[in-house]
């Protein structure tokens, strides 16, 4: 073992408190002591109201007779939930449970109901009690069919108000009565899955009562509060609280306050922020705060942040490690301390290292006796051995009382020279994180591969790199040596392909990514028999090396001898199906539409510069960058534009114009229209029946669940292209916040899988038969959006249109068709005397569209729904989308990929923000409010049908404001120093070959040109845009404000680049 110290068996004695009869005597004792400090509101303004021990005690007499009122005598072992405003009720409520015998459970009030379903039924809870604020919540779970009742609790300042006349409640129970019962009951994250209860025993607190007494090598402190213990009956030192008190280190601010007398400050249920922060120490100037090293980050940025934290005789901070440049900045005003912990185990005893510059390590108090054991590679497991007095100091051991030791799964590096600091490295985490920041966990994969009889171990592998592959090692007791490795994988190929199909297409096995182990390297298993992943990984790190060295020469090097129409395309079908794992391609297949995705068109232009290069240094590959990829989007397109440069052709291929292809492609898929039969709609239902294509996608998942709470929608279709839609949909859902027990109702939703432009949508004649009879409604959302395709890519796109017009005209109902289309369709639209502002009314030329595939394919969209409406009378209304913003909820996140977050992430990276867009307004509207607008637009325009069969509307804030504006919220999250947008633009661009993790660090290098773009105002409409229609149409619409800071500021949480 290292660093255990034996102590004497005398110091090593229990406290024997319970936090109830202590805080009883305490009150006894000393009535005045104070408790706490408690928030009057939600403002720090408001000011605070100081909570003493007599006023905790009778406010938890109080309660007790409430519960015993309302409740009534428990049954042995009934069990609670609690569900509320993050403030004092969370300790007196607990409490209140000790003396009237209930187990309280402290569930997040963040979970999704799929959670909370879950996690109700392992508990076994039958009562919920919830305060007013998180009735919402509660009123929402109600409707689920659980054998709860639900009480709403007296609020804080009834309490308070109503204590001083509750009798005394009697409990008279001891510490070693109660040592193995459940105090109370919190829960695991649920970040692999769903929640896990984690029950905690009076035995688990009694250890936190020790932790003020361990024994301590003298001249030491400890790294968390045990130094501000103290016998004053008037305790100055305050500690800040700002963590939920679902979570234990919330919890903790009040267990330290009981048993050792160190009040507490709680903070104002607010989003954490730094002005918030800094107002919140400055106005209650407590001695010391824990925070989350996330907000320490953004306080490091602000120089009253900083100013105010230098007032604080320590910041302790947890959860995960700080940056060394925040820790090193933070330490010159104030002393940083790290702790560590979990919910199962509680707060682990460290020191305060005597090296000022060893804030990023631990020291372990040697009477905690904890074990560093070394699993190679210079990392050490954290093992908490069972000794013998266990049960006074480690709280794990009441978790789990039958355990021999505890194994955290924690890893941690030793100092280089002190061999008693450690510094936190990470878990035994499996999950493999990809060069462009996908994640896969290899688990599933591997055990299906180790399913094969001949294959001993299989190993994933592909951290940081583009793409994965597979070590595998052979059952040499099965398989005759010598192994030829290319019939092994022949062999092992058919289960290798089941495997892919576990996890996503990014992580997916190409064949020739597959190599075999060595017999003189057998894989390390751990004790437990399993993969060392880190030991296997160092061990063939030169044949991993190899294999990505092989794939990239396979990739670049072999250009034809002989060059002629048919070698240049089969180079090139080679290339980008090695690139992309597929099979085969097509010569007119569109890459995009089969997956090919940005980071994979980079690497495709550097493959073909390169091997262009190779075969003749002096031909010229400007021609070879991304936008000519994207440019000839097909494998012959491709072949053509290289065969060009191969001849010294720097224009390959002739093109027809912009206006006739558009043309030409609205006449394709509008010529067939068959005219109306008459203008008289039929008779619609009571309640909307809606087809929503594109549920799973971020407006779409905001949309469904507007609908699926709107008693006029009898049902939802949602019609996605991915065959596990109901999975995706209610992930999706749980990750924003969003209620997912409709998505359970078939009479309520159902998700079918279709395949759009194929007739019946690729539906049985029965389920297609089906939608004809009920559906009166269709929204059209599902497009994929990418700027830098060409028009011909959105060939399947065009064809679902044409293929829901064509529905619309079977239907029973001649159903509305609500096309989600974008303001890209009218960007270039130029004003005139007569009229300045760009109407809601269908454009008759593509002049207005912006010159690219996106938007001039979106106009063609447009376009068949206006001449369907002209020719054939199908309702239809054109909803033209601005630029969607992330939720306004704390939950949810604008995606990271789009050019607003990746212009932000890039600006990190750089140190460098752009202080203007060029001319771009900020008209932007948040993702679940749009969605609300949207349905308002659609469901309403059922009144006009008959008489309006097409309607535009703009959706687009009518209150702009400017970028400038929102510029301060960046710079108060990251180190940025304001730039011009042509200058930061022309810095990007000097990054003339960006590696992978270039494209990681800053994304807006795969959207150059949309960025150069703007910077010359090219792509940005210099008019108005009419929103009147759309006002009158939606009250939402009409009552947006503009884009404030504190909108940036959320969203800036959410990405949390």
């Amino acid at each position: 073992m290292v660093g255990i110290t034996n102590s004497a068996s005398e110091a090593f004695k229990a406290p024997g408190r319970l936090l109830v009869t202590h805080v009883d005597t305490i009150a006894k004792q000393f009535p005045n002591r104070r408790f706490g400090l408690i928030p009057n509101g939600t403002d720090v303004d408001q000011g605070f109201r100081e909570v003493t021990f007599r006023d905790l005690s009778r406010a938890v007499n109080a309660m007790s007779w409430w519960i015993d009122d309302t409740l009534g005598k428990p049954q042995p072992g009934e069990k609670i939930a609690y569900l509320a405003n993050n403030d004092v009720r969370y300790i007196i409520f607990m409490l209140a449970c000790h003396k009237t015998g209930y187990t309280i459970f402290l569930p997040s009030t963040r979970l999704s109901d799929n959670a909370y379903n879950h996690i109700f039924k392992e508990t076994k809870c039958t009562h919920l009690l919830f305060s007013r604020e998180k009735s919402p919540i509660a009123f929402r779970l109600k409707t689920l069919d659980w054998k709860m009742q639900f009480h709403e609790v007296p609020s804080v300042a009834d309490i308070f108000s109503n204590e001083s006349d509750a009798s005394h409640f009697e409990f008279s129970k001891t510490y070693d009565e109660v040592v193995d019962k459940i105090a109370f009951m919190i829960h695991s994250s649920g970040t692999t899955g769903m929640p896990k209860p984690v029950p905690l025993t009076h035995g688990f607190l009694g250890t936190m009562d020790f932790a003020a007494s361990i024994p301590m090598p003298p001249g030491r402190s400890s790294a968390f509060f045990n130094d501000l213990v103290s016998d004053d009956p008037n305790p100055k030192d305050l500690v800040l609280s700002s963590t939920p008190y679902f979570h234990l280190m919330g919890l903790v601010s009040f267990f330290e306050s009981i048993f050792h007398n160190i009040p507490f400050v709680a903070s104002p249920e607010r989003l954490l922020s730094v002005g918030f922060l800094t107002d919140l120490i400055r106005h209650t100037k407590p001695t010391v705060t824990i925070l989350p090293p996330s907000i320490l980050e953004d306080m490091s940025y602000s120089e009253e942040a900083l100013t105010c934290l230098s007032t604080l005789k320590f910041v302790c901070y947890g959860g995960a490690p700080l940056s060394p440049e925040v820790g090193e900045k933070l330490g010159r005003y104030t002393q940083l301390r790290s702790a560590i912990g979990s919910s199962e185990m509680g707060v682990i005893c460290s020191m305060v290292p005597e090296e000022e510059d060893a804030w990023g390590y631990f020291e372990w108090n040697p009477s905690y006796q904890i074990d560093m054991q070394p699993i190679g590679d210079g990392l050490y497991e954290l093992v908490v051995p069972r000794v013998e007095h266990s049960l006074v100091m480690h709280g794990i051991f009441h978790t789990f009382p039958d355990l021999k030791e505890y194994r955290s799964k924690d890893l941690y590096t030793r100092h280089p020279t002190n061999p008693k600091l450690w510094k936190y490295h990470g878990r035994f985490d499996d999950v493999i994180v990809l060069s462009n920041g996908e994640k896969l966990n290899p688990i599933s994969l591997e055990k299906i591969v180790e399913g094969h009889p001949s294959v001993h171990r299989a190993l994933l592998i592909g951290q940081r790199r583009f793409q994965t592959c597979l070590l595998i090692e052979p059952d040499i007791e099965k398989v005759a040596a010598p192994i030829n490795e290319k019939e092994f994988v022949d062999m092992i190929w058919p289960i290798v392909q089941a495997a892919n199909k576990t996890v996503p297409d990014y992580g997916q096995i190409v064949k020739t990514m597959i190599r075999l182990s060595s017999r003189e390297k057998p894989f390390k298993l751990t004790a437990k028999g399993t993969t060392q992943r880190h030991a296997v990984n160092k061990d063939y790190a030169e044949e991993i090396e190899e294999i990505y060295a092989t794939q990239d020469r396979q990739l670049v090097i072999g250009l034809p001898s002989a060059i002629t129409p048919d070698t240049v395309h089969e180079y090139l079908q080679n290339v980008i199906c090695k690139l992309t794992g597929r099979k085969s391609i097509k010569p007119n297949d569109d890459l995009y539409s089969m997956g090919l995705d940005s980071l994979q068109a980079i690497q495709l232009s550097k493959i073909l510069t390169n091997s262009v290069f190779s075969y003749n240094p002096e031909l010229n590959t400007e021609h070879l960058n991304v936008q000519q990829i994207y440019a000839h989007p097909t494998a012959e397109g491709l072949t053509n534009m290289l065969l060009g440069i191969l001849e010294k052709s720097s224009s390959p291929i002739p093109t027809v114009s912009r206006s006739y292809k558009i043309a030409q492609l609205i006449t394709k898929y509008t010529n067939d229209l068959q005219t109306r039969k008459s203008d008289i709609l039929p008779q619609l239902p009571a309640l909307f029946t809606v087809i929503l294509t594109g549920s799973t996608g971020s407006l779409g998942s905001y949309i469904l669940d507007d609908l699926l709470r709107n008693p006029q929608v009898a049902k939802v279709y949602c019609f996605n292209r991915s065959e596990d839609s109901p999975t995706r949909q209610k992930e999706g859902f749980q990750e924003k916040g969003l209620q997912t027990s409709p998505l359970d109702d078939p009479n309520k939703v159902q998700f079918l899988h279709v395949r759009f432009g194929e007739p019946q949508f690729g539906l049985s004649d029965r389920q297609y038969k089906e939608l004809l009879d009920t559906v009166d409604v269709i929204i059209h959302n599902a497009w994929k959006v990418n700027f830098n395709h060409p028009v011909s890519f959105e060939d399947p796109h065009l064809k679902g249109v044409r293929e829901l017009v064509r529905f619309s005209q079977e239907s029973r109902y001649q159903a509305h068709l609500a096309f989600i289309s974008s303001v890209s369709t009218i960007g270039a639209w130029k004003p005139s005397d007569e009229v300045t502002a760009v109407p809601e009314v269908p454009m008759e030329t593509a002049d207005a569209a912006l010159e690219q595939g996106y938007g001039e394919s979106k106009y063609i969209g447009e376009s068949i729904c206006v001449e369907a409406s002209k020719t054939a009378g199908v309702p239809t209304s054109i909803l033209r989308v601005g630029q969607i913003a992330g939720p306004d909820t704390r939950l949810g996140v604008w995606n990271p990929h789009e050019w607003i977050p990746s212009l932000i992430k890039t600006s990190k990276a750089m140190g460098k923000v752009p202080s203007d867009l060029g001319g771009y307004p900020i008209d932007w509207v948040s993702v679940d409010t749009l969605a609300q607008i949207v349905n308002e637009l659609v469901l309403g325009r059922r009144v006009s049908l008959a008489e309006t069969r097409n309607a535009v509307f703009h959706l687009v804030n009518p209150c702009r404001t400017t970028w400038a504006s929102l510029v301060p919220a960046i710079q108060e999250r990251y180190p940025v120093q304001p730039v011009s947008l042509v200058n930061w633009v022309a810095d990007l661009e000097t990054i003339q070959d960006p590696s992978d993790r270039d494209v990681q660090d800053k994304p807006a290098l795969k959207l150059l040109a949309f960025f150069h773009s703007l910077a010359e105002n090219a792509d940005v409409l210099s008019a108005d845009i009419s929103v009147e229609r759309s006002k009158k149409g939606s009250k939402t619409m009409a009552s947006l404000s503009s884009v404030s800071p504190a909108q940036m500021a959320n969203w800036l949480n959410q990405w949390n680049f």
